[in-house]
């Protein structure tokens, strides 16, 4: 216990003076592992061995999870053990068997995707205000938000300010300003001198004087709790206001997370004692009820109920990838019995030299269709390092002994750039390409089809259109799917049976880095495949950062790219101005472009254009355009060679693996290529720009995905959608703490799927499995 209260005093002294010593320390973190190795579980340990590499504003959070983890609890344990537990089957019941939910709020939690108690309770809180009187205005801490009871001094009064109503208030400790705008003189009344408040809002300073804008004002019943906050984006409920919205669903909430003390648990005992884990219906309650903890904590997901939350939805993930990967390898795939001879042909076609890497990838590649296990394997590539010639190469040995190859893409103008590049490559050797999406109409359409389904073409490039029922295969024996993510699992596994009698093979192509240790664990059921090197003559983009008052360097570059009949791209992140968001906007700013270049052809390129349009712009734009204003539409696939100049305003507000993106839409030749990341002068200090400053230091897709999620810190996604890629509900791996749990649920769900491959020893945690994943990752063999 010597060791623990060393531990909690060295922390104490960390947090004083707003955490000045852990800014000037060094060690802290193995000093600090080395007093609580005995105490902590091992994804704290884990945390503890990087803590001092980590940024300042991460070492806050991983201190606080620490402190949480160690502190002895103030309030008794919610347990649920004695209490009667019903069948895992009866929380798959719809809402209506709620008790105490009235038809109103069964209609909101319906309107937000609830259908069913379990979804209830895995519909959990986005963020929390602590709303308990904590502290007095001569602790708060500016940046913080704190509830805080004070009494009425006076009021003053200023017009010409922003804020003309100022309310002084005091505690005893310290004043504390109120501003307001309001210039109702009735509200004046609620301001009156030694009246009592309970006021909620976030605390500022400025001279020594603390404030707070526009607070809450709270009655007693609303103070004194932690209040969670939910995603309550709907579009069925418009009619009612967002506080009204919050206030049916937290009621609701209440009634539904008291049934969770009635939740069975699924996950193995050896599992929850490895990592001291609450119980799931524990869990549960108290992540919708926390009785205590820190705000900045809950937020960042690190409580412990919270992270076993997080730790759940992570193994059932895991289980439904490697149950997946055993159902596929149970399949019979088509075999290629020349495929080195014919990809050998491909090659000593082309007008360049592969590199190394693509030959190594294809290598891997026919290694698997040699055999008749289907091949599922992820091709992680950098923009413009060659993904599509490594497709091509296969596709035509898949042709020539006599099988098609479907492939499938997010968007209308990539479908069209891809069919224009096969044919180029491919039509010449004896092997038709074929194209299917929305804009194919009519005869043509009907031409597409028929062709198909009789086996007359040999490849199908085409959007979401190639997953209708009525489009037909002869011999699918592969299938490449561009850009994975823009899919999901349920839409690969839809094309994949169309192979009549086999099962095709299946090449997943993503050129949206992601760091080499998540892609494995995120991609279980799929080999991964690197293509880290670039094609021979490419030159790294010359990036830049601009700020918005000394753009003329920057000009003289595009004028000069343009007298040498190149192309330009500019980027805006809004298509049309906001109020709401003080942005700049294409389509506004297309006019300023035109003024600038008047005697040049700028085009406007935007996200709510049709397809059709959309591709008229890019074919004008391919052809004879000069300047394409347009939004990160252009961000994946579009490969136009002469494009040189990359200019991407309001360059902070992206992020950085979109950023990257956008780079690698100009550099896609031997042509010496610049990307300006234009930010307001105002920006010149704030952490974007150590964002910015990654992207113009490395080129390195990989690397750069590797920063971005150091440099995010937990809770940074907090009240947006966390689902990411995988529709994950509460993971995000933006979190360290949550990709650290990824690795240990790949892990454990590893040793249980050898010890019992179907789940038949586990029952409940074989229903979760289907109950998550089933419907998405054809997981029949284990029902």
């Amino acid at each position: 216990m010597e060791r623990l209260e060393k531990a909690k005093d060295f922390i104490k002294q960390l947090e004083e003076q707003n955490y000045l010593r852990l800014k000037r320390s060094w060690g802290a973190g193995m000093y600090l592992f080395n007093l609580l190795k005995e105490y902590l579980e091992p994804s704290c340990l884990e945390l503890l061995k990087e803590f001092d590499k980590l940024p300042f504003e991460k070492k806050v959070a991983v201190l606080r999870l620490i402190k949480e983890a160690i502190k002895e609890p103030t309030v008794p344990a919610v347990s649920f053990q004695n209490e009667e537990k019903y069948p895992l089957e009866w929380f798959l019941e719809p809402l209506d068997k709620v008790k105490g939910l009235d038809f109103k709020e069964k209609k909101l939690l319906k309107s937000l995707g609830v259908e069913d108690i379990l979804s209830a309770l895995w519909f959990l809180p986005v963020r929390y205000e602590d709303r308990r009187l904590s502290t007095s205005v001569r602790t708060a801490l500016p940046g913080k938000r704190y509830a805080l009871k004070v009494k009425v001094v006076e009021l003053r009064e200023d017009s010409s300010d922003t804020y003309p109503l100022r309310v002084v208030c005091t505690d005893g400790t310290g004043y504390l300003v109120l501003r307001f705008r309001y210039k109702d003189p009735r509200v004046k009344l609620r301001f009156k001198p030694s009246t009592q408040l309970i006021v909620y809002g976030r605390v500022k300073e400025f001279q020594g004087e603390k404030y707070m804008v526009h607070p809450e004002i709270l009655s007693e019943e609303e103070a004194g709790s932690i209040l969670p906050f939910y995603n309550i984006r709907t579009k069925n409920e418009q009619s009612l206001s967002a506080k009204t919205r919050h206030k049916r669903v937290r009621k609701a909430m209440f009634h539904i997370t008291e049934l969770a003390k009635h939740m069975p648990e699924y996950i193995p005992r050896e599992i929850l004692q490895k990592y001291n884990f609450l119980e799931i219906g524990e869990s549960f309650y108290l992540t919708h009820r926390p009785p205590t903890g820190d705000e900045e904590t809950l937020n960042s997901f690190l409580a412990p109920f919270q992270r076993r939350l997080v730790y759940d939805e992570l193994f059932i993930f895991q289980l439904a990838l490697q149950l997946r990967r055993s159902e596929i390898r149970s399949q019979k795939a088509p075999t290629l019995k020349e495929g080195k001879e014919w990809v050998e042909q491909f090659v000593s076609s082309l007008p360049f030299e592969l590199t190394g890497a693509q030959k190594r990838v294809i290598q891997e590649i026919l290694t698997d269709v040699e055999k008749e296990v289907p091949m599922s394997r992820l091709l992680q590539g950098d923009v413009g390092s060659g993904k599509t010639v490594v497709a091509m190469a296969i596709s035509y040995a898949f042709a020539k002994e006599g099988y098609q190859t479907a492939v499938m893409v997010p968007t209308e103008i990539l479908a069209r750039q891809h069919y224009e590049n096969f044919r180029k490559f491919l039509e010449p050797m004896g092997v038709r390409v074929g194209l299917l999406t929305s804009s194919v109409k009519g005869r043509e359409r009907l031409s597409v089809k028929y062709h198909t389904a009789r086996g007359h073409l040999h490849i199908l490039i085409g959007t979401h259109a190639l997953l209708q029922e009525e489009v037909e295969f002869n011999r699918l024996g592969f299938v490449v799917v561009d850009e994975q993510h823009r899919f999901g699992v349920l839409q690969r596994k839809i094309l994949l049976q169309k192979g009549r009698g086999f099962y095709p093979h299946c090449l997943v192509m993503s050129a949206t880095p992601i760091p080499r240790t998540l892609a494995l664990s995120l991609y279980g059921d799929l080999d991964v495949s690197f293509l880290d090197q670039m094609p021979a003559g490419r030159k790294p983009v010359i990036t830049t950062i601009v700020f918005e008052s000394r753009t003329e360097e920057m000009l003289e570059v595009i004028r000069r790219e343009l007298q040498a009949g190149h192309r330009v791209y500019v980027i805006y992140p809004l298509i049309e101005e906001s109020e709401r968001l003080s942005l700049k906007a294409a389509t506004t700013e297309y006019e300023r472009w035109k003024n600038l270049f008047p005697e040049r052809n700028v085009l406007l390129l935007h996200g709510k254009m049709k397809d059709s349009e959309k591709i008229a712009i890019m074919e004008e734009f391919r052809e004879k355009g000069d300047i394409l204003v347009s939004t990160s539409v252009v961000e994946v696939g579009v490969d136009v060679p002469t494009a040189t100049v990359m200019v991407i305003e309001s360059a902070h507000r992206f992020g950085l693996s979109q950023l990257h993106q956008l780079r690698g839409r100009v550099g896609r030749s031997n042509l010496t290529s610049y990307c300006f990341l234009v930010v307001p002068d105002q920006e010149r200090y704030s952490p974007a720009m150590r964002r910015l400053k990654v992207l113009v230091s490395t080129y390195d897709g990989f690397k750069i995905a590797e920063e971005d999620m150091l440099m995010r810190g937990p809770g940074e996604l907090l009240g947006e959608s966390q689902s990411g890629f995988f529709g994950f509900r509460v993971a995000n791996f933006m979190r360290e703490q949550d990709r650290r749990l990824l690795e240990l649920a790949r892990e454990d769900a590893s040793e249980l799927i050898k010890k019992d491959p179907f789940l038949l020893n586990h029952a409940d945690l074989r229903k979760m499995v289907l109950y998550r994943y089933g419907d998405k990752m054809d997981l029949s063999h284990i029902a």
